[in-house]
């Protein structure tokens, strides 16, 4: 007659998770940490050649100001909007990488069977990595994020908080896309069984998640509207401009190619400050960036930790 085996506390399953994992966790700290000094390094770079310019504390509406960032750029902004773009794309790709071989290891090893057998099962098991890889992987996109929120701040002078490249690179929008790519990948590792193709679909959902972000961005809350008798935009407080429209004197909206086949600039200009058009400021003002920031990184958490759900789901119910 056999006794029957004891279920662990939890915290024991946690410790356990945390020891079968650590190495993945010591890449995963690793390899943020070169990038964060390459980061440091080069936004120190770009931090000095702003004060040098004098791009960082002039009148943004000087063109003065304007003549000021264009040297700043060809001087300082090699390799600037590249970099940028890579981080725009790839800044959650951290998480495939750690949520991937979370559970296709454990399935290609074999190891599950042993694992399963002990007392902890296969639920808490699966829970316990997630959790524990969760968790780090929470707190050092934070930590990462501020080093690039720092590093952005020469885009943020020419294209403002709300810009892209931005407003995924703040901490709280880039923890939730990270918890998404960990989501996606742990889920995958889960049905697919094999460490590549799981990283691979974190890795597709970090690259599309941006995208279909800023798609529903705009929606987060309605945006203002303001008219103005200017074609230049007279407002500096960092809003973002989503749209602008026309009327005529008689109120009636006009579309865009119709205005501006009215003439050139200067034309246009005239008849929006005295010859009664109207142009028509669709935006979000410059003080929803931060409640714009917590609902996106709340959706896109919800939406990583579903996964995980749907991971823990599917090693209870349909791996064997």
């Amino acid at each position: 007659m056999t006794s029957p085996t004891l279920a662990p506390p939890r915290s024991a399953v946690l410790r356990a998770a945390g020891l079968r994992h650590r190495p993945a966790l010591v890449t995963l700290l690793t390899m943020m940490a070169v990038v964060s000094l390459a980061l440091l390094a080069h936004g120190w770079y770009l931090h000095d050649g702003l004060e040098r310019t004098g791009a960082s504390s002039c009148d943004p509406a000087a063109d003065a100001c304007t003549a000021a960032y264009k040297q700043f750029l060809r001087q300082y902004g090699d390799g600037l909007q590249e970099f940028g773009a890579v981080l725009y794309v790839l800044g959650g790709a951290f998480g495939a990488f750690l949520g991937g071989p979370l559970l296709a290891r454990e399935f290609e090893h074999g190891t599950v069977r042993f694992a399963w057998t002990q007392g902890a099962g296969r639920t808490r098991w699966t829970v316990g990595g997630l959790v524990v890889g969760g968790a780090a992987l929470t707190v050092v996109a934070a930590l990462f994020g501020l080093v690039l929120r720092w590093w952005s701040e020469p885009l943020t002078l020419r294209d403002g908080r709300f810009s892209p490249e931005v407003f995924v690179q703040t901490p709280p929008v880039l923890v939730g896309r990270v918890l998404v790519a960990f989501g996606v990948a742990a889920l995958a590792g889960a049905v697919l069984r094999r460490t590549v193709a799981a990283v691979g679909a974190g890795l597709a959902a970090s690259v599309a998640l941006p995208f279909l972000a800023h798609a529903v961005r705009a929606h987060y809350l309605p945006p203002l509207e303001e008219p103005r008798h200017s074609m230049v935009p007279m407002a500096l407080d960092d809003r973002w401009v989503l749209n602008v429209w026309f009327s005529d004197p008689a109120g009636n909206r006009i579309p865009g190619d119709a205005f501006y086949g009215l003439g050139d600039f200067a034309r246009l200009q005239a008849l929006v400050r005295d010859g009664g058009y109207t142009a028509h400021e669709v935006y979000q003002p410059a003080d929803r960036f931060w409640p714009f920031q917590f609902v996106e990184s709340g959706w896109t958490a919800a939406l990583g930790v579903a996964a995980c759900a749907g991971a823990v789901w599917w090693v209870r119910r349909r791996a064997y």
